[in-house]
């Protein structure tokens, strides 16, 4: 009797520790994928950012433009959100508007890739992430797809908070059917720009097409702003700029 016990005993113990083993095998299984597709912070890696009661002493917003949605060369959309697709990036969003959908793409700058990926035909982003990793401070593949990941997670948690506005001139980006657009979001009581906010954060370079702005401000201007904005997170070593 006294043996029966123990082996029932004995059979539960084994029982609890497989389903246990599967469990944390599951567990680690998606937190491999998310890390993967670029939806999960690395917590061997720490990516600076400002408190919101840093960014209010030092005046940041004043470094940021003032949103003036005035020249009739841009459609503006207002009441869009986002919709969750494992495609949305940093700088890239699939979005849902009043009267359909679009997806888009951020005019002035580039937010690192979120994972290493390889695609079909041998193809990879590797050298992508190279190019980010050396415009933002000399980073490898691992930091530089995490300051990927970062900006991604502030652009949504931006996008998700409530309805944003867009404003775009339908220009195609180069062989893809998503279009070109500015990205208007409530951040800290004032309307801002999307993409000023990320190299202000130091979570994207200043990379690819470029354009005026919609109260007509020359793309010059905007990108000479920019710089501004770079250089003073460089200064307060800000996202990839404080991981060197």
């Amino acid at each position: 009797m006294a043996v029966r016990k123990k082996q029932t005993v004995l059979g539960t113990v084994i029982t609890i520790v497989i389903v246990a083993a599967i469990i944390w095998m599951k567990v680690q299984e998606t937190r491999d994928s998310q890390r993967r597709e670029g939806a999960l912070r690395d917590d061997d890696i720490t990516i600076p950012q400002p408190g919101e009661s840093e960014q209010k002493r030092y005046g940041q917003d004043k470094l940021l433009s003032s949103v003036k949605l005035t020249s009739s060369r841009f459609e503006v959309i207002k009441g869009c959100s986002l919709i969750d697709h494992r495609g949305n990036d940093g700088d890239s969003f699939h979005v849902k508007t009043p009267t359909g959908k679009e997806e888009i793409r951020l005019y002035f700058t580039d937010a690192p890739e979120s994972a290493a990926r390889r695609y079909g035909g041998n193809e990879n982003n590797y050298k992508r992430i190279a190019d980010q990793g050396r415009s933002l401070g000399g980073l490898n593949q691992r930091e530089t797809t995490q300051v990927g990941v970062e900006a991604k997670l502030f652009a949504k948690k931006l996008l998700e908070e409530r309805n944003f506005t867009i404003a775009t001139t339908r220009e195609k980006v180069y062989r893809s059917h998503r279009i070109y657009a500015y990205v208007i979001v409530r951040y800290q009581g004032q309307n801002r720009y999307l993409h000023e906010l990320l190299v202000l954060r130091g979570l994207a370079r200043i990379h690819t097409k470029s354009m005026t702005l919609p109260d007509s401000t020359a793309r010059n201007h905007q990108l000479s702003r920019l710089k501004k904005l770079e250089q003073y997170a460089k200064s307060k070593n800000y996202g990839a700029w404080g991981m060197r």
